[in-house]
């Protein structure tokens, strides 16, 4: 946002706790359930932020804080999204920057620093899990370009290898997690919050918040204070010149007292109209926030079921479909009727072709019509009318911001024209002296 004289400042959340990097050296290494836990809220953090299209790049110790809810459970909460990647929002770090940390880095972001995949956070998870495990990184380097060749090249060390007692279920996941190819990790942050939890005990797949604190201080008089002291004052100076001789008013006073109150006027009309649009813009962020929520629910809802989706499309995938079989069968006999009767057209071979035409077909159908087609493509549009929201929400919040700067910049221009009017005022009525108690009254009132 910005400040009513137009200096930009950013809101961010007030947390209380300590990142991840200073837990572990604190500590060493983590219990396995401690690992699970945090494990599942930082996979539960990446999913949505891929739901709405946005991939951190950056997922290491040191960007993920541990806060505490009002039961003392630890409260993940995902910080640093400075490099993050966006395709709906360019004002994001642009893709082909090689950025982020050599340690825990995916082999793809050095092949072609061009593919910036979701997957690549799961497999810094995967590294990250593995250190708060072992107190280790599977890969260990003193340099970047160590670094980078194990990530390339040396397949990672099983759980197990370092940790003989680790669960195998867990084992599992973080092997899978660190695979070379995100084609052979888990299918998105979905999967492996279904993961997780299998391995968790119900406090830890509870969602929780953390401890909100709230600071307690007394509150600015505020303008309607301020229009209230004008008020009176400006009640007073008529009191006063109705308690003097017609004779005895000072000709000028009439005018300033006559301008006076038609400031306090506008000044009264100004205040209003900004409650106004105070009221508005509480409005509108209760509204945007509900909006949050309500779309936030239906691409968590829809994410879900696209992660399922893409699971059954991927174990599909690894077996071999009867249509591709049939279609393979038939151009075999294709291949082996033009072998024998090149030179002389057969039924048999346009019969194969048929076959193998048809076969095809039901194979590349049943291809294109996986579920999960269907769900990215609803999932999109949720992302792009939540993205619409949020950008006919901002453009409003902008000109409402204005307005009120705009109403402030003329409310302090209104006030210290009171100011000299009310100082020239006084200063024409004070030295009479059946007005002294009207000032006395003045004086005790401030």
């Amino acid at each position: 946002g910005e400040t009513d004289e137009g200096a930009p400042y950013l809101v961010m959340e007030l947390l209380e706790g300590e990142p991840l990097d200073r837990v572990l050296a604190a500590r060493g290494k983590l219990p396995y359930d401690e690992v699970v836990g945090l494990g599942l809220q930082i996979a539960r953090g990446l999913g949505r932020a891929h739901d709405l299209g946005v991939v951190h790049r950056d997922v290491k110790p040191e960007n993920v804080f541990v806060c505490r809810s009002d039961d003392g459970a630890p409260v993940v909460k995902l910080v640093d999204f400075g490099i993050a990647l966006s395709p709906q929002d360019p004002r994001l770090t642009f893709s082909g920057q090689l950025l982020g940390s050599p340690r825990y880095m995916a082999p793809e972001r050095f092949k072609d620093r061009l593919e910036v995949v979701p997957s690549s956070d799961l497999y810094a998870l995967g590294i990250l899990l593995f250190e708060l495990a072992t107190g280790s990184l599977p890969f260990e380097s003193s340099s970047m370009a160590g670094f980078i060749l194990a990530h390339l090249e040396t397949t990672p060390p099983h759980l197990r290898e370092r940790a003989p007692d680790a669960p195998e279920a867990l084992d599992r996941l973080l092997f899978e997690l660190m695979a070379k190819l995100p084609a052979h990790r888990p299918v998105d942050a979905h999967a492996v919050v279904a993961a997780l939890s299998a391995m968790s005990t119900p406090s830890a797949r509870r969602v929780r918040r953390a401890s909100t604190f709230v600071s307690l201080r007394d509150a600015p008089a505020g303008a309607a204070a301020r229009l209230s002291h004008w008020t009176a004052r400006a009640r007073a100076y008529d009191e006063m010149l109705s308690d003097l001789q017609p004779g005895r008013v000072p000709a000028a006073i009439a005018d300033e007292l006559a301008e006076l109150n038609a400031s306090i006027g506008r000044l009264r009309a100004l205040d209003a109209r900004a409650r106004v649009l105070d009221e508005a813009l509480a409005k509108r962020e209760d509204a945007l926030r509900s909006d949050r929520e309500r779309l936030g629910h239906a691409v968590e809802t829809l994410a879900q079921d696209l992660s399922r989706a893409r699971a059954a499309d991927r174990e599909r995938r690894a077996t071999t479909s009867p249509d591709a079989e049939a279609y393979r069968e038939a151009m075999r006999a294709v291949i082996s009727f033009d072998a024998r009767f090149a030179d002389e057209p057969r039924a048999e071979l346009l019969e194969a072709l048929d076959r193998a035409r048809e076969a095809y077909g039901r194979w590349l159908e049943s291809e294109t019509r996986s579920p999960a087609t269907d769900l990215e493509y609803q999932l999109e549009a949720l992302r792009a009318r939540l993205e619409s929201i949020e950008t006919d929400a901002r453009r409003q919040h902008q000109r409402e911001r204005e307005e009120l700067r705009a109403n402030a910049d003329e409310r302090g221009r209104l006030e210290e024209r009171l100011v000299v009017l009310s100082t020239s005022i006084a200063a024409a009525l004070k030295p009479q002296p059946e007005l002294a108690r009207h000032f006395a009254k003045l004086a005790a009132a401030r």
